[in-house]
């Protein structure tokens, strides 16, 4: 594990480049996929009608359990990347703010 993190303006340089980004935002959504728990939504046949990703959590800031982007926080930590820029960028690229990052793999 890095003993520094970059700066957020080094963790912008480096995730600013599209080949950077792309291998930080795999490598992160292969971490939700293992983490978080998936669901599977039955329809009145019996048959799956879908499937998807949730942190299990009700997204409200005043439950105690719900860390809503602590998966990232643990990615950025191990790469050397500062959260916030890194969180930041990857808004920015999928065009939208997260309420947690269960959501990226929701839509």
């Amino acid at each position: 594990m890095p003993e520094n993190i970059r700066t957020a303006d080094h963790t912008w340089m480096i995730l600013n480049q599209m080949p950077n980004f792309q291998q930080f935002f795999r490598g992160y959504l292969e971490i939700l996929k293992a983490n978080l728990q998936q669901v599977s939504v039955m329809g009145e046949d019996g048959k799956e009608r879908y499937r998807y990703y949730t942190c299990g959590q009700d997204h409200d800031p005043r439950n105690k359990e719900w860390k809503p982007f602590q998966h990232l926080m643990r990615y950025c930590q191990e790469l050397g990347y500062e959260f916030y820029e890194a969180r930041d960028s990857v808004e920015e690229r999928i065009g939208r703010k997260l309420k947690c990052e269960c959501e990226l793999l929701r839509n």
